[in-house]
């Protein structure tokens, strides 16, 4: 017999998954989920794909940060299991790259990788070898990585090279083939919508509650408040019942359990990481450096729209995720290490074109103070709440994996479901990046649900990873879309002013130049 607090109401919607989190994973599993036929509901709290998900290194990783991580070769012979764990998540990653660059071509970028290898090094240029053919047994089919050691008589051939640090201890530079995510926010988007079109009911601005067990057979009734942007009127609470939970929120999925009364240990490590952009040299048009920092962590210095970003730094976060941003003492840190790895740049504080932060949710592991970069779909059974799945460690490479293996895993659980048929408008949705500017901004101003200039800005035109950061595009982009979005003047002046505010706090320069 249901309570009264579960019953859902006669007018309540019922689901066979609700889906927590709109970022890249949610975004796929609704996408994947719903070409299987499935009924799904996808909550997010803020904005579509503002929280981990627009604020990586977009980097597709080939894997090498795995093998070598900093520990010295010998060390990590003497620690097997961990090695073999390290070369299954290499694979892994090896074939997301694979799958991404052949599915998704349109929206990653190949750019030339170097990684000084230096007398001092942990690593000598024979390790590396053996990790880079590593790598191509993990996937010797896939997308080549175009591996090469060059050496000093040939480091004319090399444009970064001579601002690279200690030349007399500098031996020979690798270079590889390596990929970036040109817009992760528009894959997400896109992930989104095609599940939109396909019959998901998908709602931003639309914070979870609550979650409370309804019957065996119905599973679970989520309650939630609509904000400023919903399917819903602003400042309403309404509950839907579904059938199997996935909690995909990323960094907050512990505290999406703890909204069900649960007291289960938490899964999720929130690890913090900061970027730099900067303008650099001609000399590194679409050069990337990767090397290591004075932790021996990894450190990248990546191409990107014009400008070049620097990152990242590794700090643990036990705190909320919302509106993490880069202090002054890690931007600090983090202009000395780029200082250290390339001394002839300079870099000083007023070179800060923008920064950000966010915090990646790795697997809580005992062994790893930080947490470990497993991907890990949690059952939740064990902890009382049948029905309820979080997962953690998923990175934007891995999106499509992870969305697969919750396809297996819910037709396991619900059985098949028939398969939507293809409606026209999602054959014929057009490509926001492939359209001129302000056809776009109408374009998404219409159908893709922002409620504030900065949804459009930052996310569904990326304009706010220019130099700029679109200061100059968001007077005309708030005039062009205000008919559609129902803006008078006072709303327009008051919409730009809110954006400038956003990029002076969540892409702050240093306190100094704030200013």
């Amino acid at each position: 017999m249901k309570t009264p607090e579960s019953d859902v109401g006669d007018d309540a919607k019922q689901f066979d998954i609700a889906i927590i989190g709109g970022g890249i994973n949610g975004a796929s599993a609704a996408q994947h989920l719903s070409a299987a036929g499935y009924s799904v509901f996808l909550a997010e709290q803020d904005d579509f794909a503002s929280g981990a998900t627009s604020r990586s290194s977009r980097l597709l990783h080939c894997g090498l940060r795995h093998l070598a991580n900093g520990e010295t070769f010998w060390r990590n012979l003497c620690q097997p299991k961990q090695l073999l764990k390290s070369f299954v998540t290499a694979r892994h990653d090896m074939l997301a790259r694979d799958d991404i660059t052949h599915n998704l071509p349109n929206r990653v970028r190949k750019i030339d990788f170097y990684l000084p290898i230096y007398s001092s090094d942990k690593y000598s240029p024979w390790q590396l070898d053996a990790a880079f053919a590593a790598l191509k047994c993990a996937n010797p089919f896939g997308e080549p990585l175009n591996y090469r050691r060059v050496s000093k008589s040939q480091f004319d051939s090399i444009p970064i090279a001579p601002w690279l640090r200690d030349a007399g201890d500098l031996k020979q530079i690798a270079v590889f083939s390596e990929y970036l995510f040109d817009w992760p926010e528009r894959i997400a988007l896109d992930c989104l919508f095609s599940a939109e079109r396909q019959g998901a009911t998908i709602c931003n601005y639309t914070r979870l509650t609550k979650v409370g067990r309804l019957d065996e057979d119905n599973g679970w009734q989520l309650t939630l408040r609509s904000e400023k942007n919903s399917n819903e009127t602003p400042g309403s609470e309404y509950r839907i019942s579904a059938k199997t939970v996935m909690n995909l929120a990323g960094a907050w999925i512990d505290q999406v359990i703890r909204s069900s009364g649960s007291n289960a240990e938490p899964k999720c490590s929130g690890i913090k990481g900061i970027h730099i952009a900067l303008r650099l040299p001609e000399a590194f048009q679409n050069c990337g450096v990767f090397s290591y920092n004075s932790l021996g962590e990894p450190l990248y210095c990546l191409p990107f729209r014009g400008v070049h970003y620097v990152g990242l730094t590794r700090t643990a976060h036990d705190g909320d995720p919302t509106g993490v941003v880069a202090h002054d003492d890690e931007i600090a840190w983090m202009i000395g290490e780029i200082n250290r790895a390339m001394p002839r740049l300079s870099v000083q504080p007023e070179d800060i074109l923008y920064t950000w932060a966010g915090v990646n949710p790795l697997t809580r592991d005992q062994s790893h103070n930080l947490g470990s970069r497993e991907i890990k779909i949690h059952d939740l059974a064990a902890d009382n709440l049948n029905g309820i799945f979080s997962l953690t460690g998923g990175a934007i490479m891995t999106h499509r994996r992870v969305a697969r293996q919750l396809v297996k895993l819910v037709s396991k659980t619900l059985g098949s479901r028939q398969k939507p048929l293809d409606r026209e408008d999602a054959m014929h949705y057009p490509d926001v990046a492939e359209m001129d500017f302000r056809d776009a901004a109408k374009h998404c101003a219409r159908h893709e649900k922002p409620a504030t200039l900065a949804d459009l800005m930052l996310r569904r035109l990326g304009a706010g990873w220019d130099p700029d950061q679109g200061r100059d595009l968001a007077p005309e982009v708030a005039q062009l879309i205000a008919p559609i979005m129902g803006w008078d003047s006072a709303k327009i002046e008051e919409e730009v002013l809110a954006y400038e505010a956003i990029l002076a706090t969540e892409r702050r320069k240093p306190l100094d130049l704030a200013m």
